[in-house]
C-alpha cells in the first residue's frame, strides 16, 4: 500500500497535456454543435473549461498553419508559405516536408525539456524526426513503413490496422464510400492513440484530425443553408467523433488537461478565383513555346501565382528568366499589382473577390523573408483562390462548398474558467502556452506568447 502511495504521488505531480488537433472547426461550430445536442461530450467538455477563438495564417493552409503552431513563429522564420513551394532557379515545384521548417519545432523543445512525447499524424511531419517518444507522421507519408520513429513502432501500427489517411480522391465520386471510409480512418486511429496513450510513458501526446475538414469541405452548404442528405451526412460523422471524445475523456489521466486546437476555421465558398488568368489575360504572365507551365516562362513574363493568393515577380537575379529589374522597378510593378488585383471583382455580381493586397514584409518577418511570395492576396470571405493554367475564366463555381476561414479557429483547455491573456489570440501562442502547462521557459525569438 505505502509503494502503490509513492507510485500516485509521483503521478499526480507529472505534468501531463494531451492536445487534439484538427482542421476546419471553428469554434463557433464547435459551440453550436454541444448546444443543440448534436455533440453532448463535447458539451460536457466544453463546460469543463474555457475555449475562444483563434486568429489562423495568411494563406490559410494547413501546412502553415501547423508550421506556425508547432515552432510559435511566423513564417518568415519557419519558412513555409503554402501548400506548395518553389525553387526559383532553375524553376520547380515541390511540396514542402518537415525539412523545410527553420525554426525549432514544439517537440523538439519538449524534448530538450526532458518531456517524453507522442505524436500522431500532425501535417508536416514528414519525414518523421527523432523525438524523445514517438511520432507517427500525417498525411504525406507514402507509407506507414517510413511514417514512423522509431522504425519499430511501424509493424505494431500495421498490426493495429492503423491507417494514415482515408482516399481522398473519393469524395466526390463515391462520398458513400469515402464516408465509410473516413469514418474507419477516424476509429483505427483513437484505437492506436487509446493503446499507446496506456502504453507509453509520455507527458505531451498530440492526435491530429483531418477528418472535420473534409466532411465540412463536402457539406458545409447543406450545414449553413439546408440540405437534407449532406446535412444527415455531415452529422454522422460528428457523432461518431463524438463518441470518441467520450472514449478520450475515459482514458485521459488523472488531472491531465485537454487542449483542443484546429489550424483555421471553416466558410461557405462562393467561388474560385484563378489569379494565373488575371496575370496571363492582362500581359503580366507570358509563356514559351510548348506546354503552358510555369517552368516554361517567357523571359517577358512580369509574374505569376502559387496557391493560394501567393504572387511573385520574375526578379532578375532570383528567377531563372528574371525580367523586373530590382529596386524602383520591382516596386512599382508591386504597387500596380496591388492596386489593380485589390480592385478585382466578380465578372457578374461584382462583388469584390479580394480583401486586401500586402507585401511580403508587411505580413512577415526574419530569416526566410526571401523565400516568401512578394504579394500576398487575401480573399474575400468565400472566395478560393487557385493557380490552375488554362482555365477560361477569372471566376468559377466552387468545387466544394467549404473552405478554410482565417478568423474563429477553435481553442480550448480543460481546468480553467478564466483568466486567458487579453487581445487577439493566434496559433502562434500555442506552441508558448503548450511550454507553460509543463512548466517549461519559452525560448529567446518565438513570437506568441502564452495564452494562461
Amino acid at each position: 500500500m505505502k509503494l502503490l502511495k509513492r507510485f500516485f504521488s509521483r503521478e499526480q505531480q507529472k505534468k501531463r497535456l494531451f492536445v487534439l488537433s484538427m482542421d476546419g472547426v471553428s469554434q463557433d461550430f464547435a459551440l453550436k454543435a454541444a448546444r443543440d445536442g448534436l455533440m453532448p461530450n463535447l458539451a460536457a467538455i466544453l463546460d469543463q473549461g474555457v475555449s475562444t477563438g483563434l486568429a489562423s495564417c495568411l494563406p490559410t493552409v494547413s501546412t502553415v498553419a501547423w508550421a506556425s503552431y508547432m515552432t510559435g513563429v511566423n513564417p518568415g522564420k519557419h519558412g513555409v508559405y503554402g501548400l506548395v513551394e518553389r525553387h526559383p532557379d532553375p524553376f520547380s515545384v515541390l511540396i514542402p516536408s518537415s525539412s523545410d521548417i527553420k525554426a525549432p519545432t514544439l517537440w523538439e523543445m519538449l524534448g530538450r525539456g526532458g518531456v517524453p512525447v507522442g505524436v500522431m499524424n500532425v501535417p508536416l511531419t514528414f519525414p518523421p524526426k527523432k523525438v524523445n517518444g514517438f511520432m507517427v507522421s500525417g498525411f504525406l507519408s507514402p507509407d506507414l513503413s517510413q511514417a514512423t520513429y522509431p522504425v519499430e513502432l511501424a509493424p505494431r501500427l500495421m498490426e493495429m490496422d492503423y491507417r494514415i489517411e482515408a482516399d481522398v480522391g473519393l469524395a466526390s465520386e463515391e462520398p458513400e464510400f469515402f464516408l465509410a471510409e473516413l469514418g474507419d480512418t477516424l476509429a483505427r486511429r483513437f484505437k492506436a492513440a487509446f493503446q499507446l496513450m496506456r502504453e507509453g510513458d509520455w507527458e505531451f501526446f498530440q492526435l491530429h484530425l483531418t477528418g472535420p475538414d473534409h466532411i465540412n469541405r463536402l457539406y458545409w452548404d447543406a450545414w449553413t443553408e439546408g440540405g437534407d442528405t449532406g446535412r444527415a451526412r455531415l452529422a454522422e460523422f460528428y457523432r461518431r467523433l463524438d463518441g470518441y471524445l467520450g472514449e478520450l475523456t475515459e482514458n485521459l489521466p488523472v488531472s491531465c488537461p485537454l487542449l483542443m486546437v484546429s489550424g483555421y476555421g471553416i466558410t461557405r465558398c462562393q467561388g474560385l478565383v484563378y489569379l494565373n488568368h488575371w496575370l496571363e489575360a492582362n500581359g503580366y504572365l507570358l509563356f514559351g513555346k510548348g506546354k503552358k507551365e510555369l517552368k516554361n516562362l517567357h523571359g517577358d513574363s512580369k509574374a505569376y501565382s502559387l496557391l493560394p493568393g501567393r504572387i511573385y515577380l520574375n526578379l532578375e537575379g532570383r528567377e531563372q528568366k528574371g525580367s523586373v529589374a530590382q529596386g524602383r522597378p520591382y516596386e512599382d510593378l508591386r504597387e500596380e499589382l496591388i492596386h489593380r488585383i485589390g480592385g478585382l471583382v466578380h465578372p457578374e455580381s461584382e462583388q469584390p473577390l479580394v480583401a486586401a493586397v500586402r507585401r511580403r514584409e508587411e505580413v512577415y518577418s526574419g530569416p526566410q523573408l526571401s523565400r516568401a511570395p512578394d504579394l500576398v492576396v487575401e480573399p474575400a470571405p468565400g472566395y478560393d483562390f487557385k493557380a490552375n493554367l488554362g482555365v477560361t475564366g477569372l471566376v468559377a463555381p466552387p468545387d466544394k462548398s467549404g473552405m478554410p476561414a482565417k478568423d474563429d479557429a477553435l481553442f480550448y483547455l480543460s481546468g480553467v474558467k478564466e483568466g486567458l491573456a487579453p487581445g487577439e489570440h493566434r496559433l502562434e501562442d500555442l506552441a508558448p502556452t503548450v511550454l507553460t502547462l509543463l512548466g517549461l521557459n519559452t525560448p529567446p525569438g518565438m513570437e506568441g506568447s502564452s495564452l494562461l
